[in-house]
């Protein structure tokens, strides 16, 4: 997923052609409210910027540590609590005999990993467009703070941060 700050906060984004357009779910100053085709209300305010008017853009990636490797997470959310544990994926064969992974497909190889058995959640920020000679950040959520990481998901990164 792609986001900007702007003003201090993190927005979601889309991008079209040399536009940026923030996205929140809280009406805010400078912000209009998107109305549907059929001219219903959206809950969702969008304000147009350009590159030059953000302090950043970037990329959100979160990584997953388990057993001293780095796996990508299929997702990140609220259902992982509720089923006590993430499912990893790899596209690296020599996982399934090193870390007990399954084939799903040709090259992409699974486990579900109790979430008491992950080791830390890496949340990855890669600067893109005009940013992108900016070094990546790596923020580490050790073991014992990814629960609360995790519940907390949904209202860090709508928009609303």
């Amino acid at each position: 997923m792609k986001y900007a700050i702007y003003n201090h906060k993190d927005y979601l984004l889309n991008i079209r052609n040399d536009r940026l357009r923030l996205r929140t779910h809280e009406p805010e100053q400078g912000f209009h409210e998107l109305v549907d085709q059929t001219g219903n209300k959206t809950n969702l305010f969008i304000k147009d910027v350009t590159k030059e008017d953000v302090d950043l853009v970037y990329e959100l990636k979160f990584l997953v540590a388990y057993k001293g490797k780095e796996f990508e997470p299929y997702s990140l959310g609220r259902h992982i609590l509720d089923e006590n544990e993430i499912s990893l994926f790899s596209m690296d064969s020599n996982d399934v005999d090193c870390y007990e992974f399954e084939k799903q497909e040709q090259f992409v190889f699974k486990k579900d990993v109790p979430l008491d058995d992950i080791e830390a959640i890496i949340e990855m920020k890669k600067p893109i467009l005009i940013f992108e000679d900016l070094p990546e950040s790596r923020k580490v959520i050790p073991r014992g703070e990814t629960r609360d990481f995790i519940m907390k998901l949904d209202s860090l990164y709508n928009g609303n941060s």
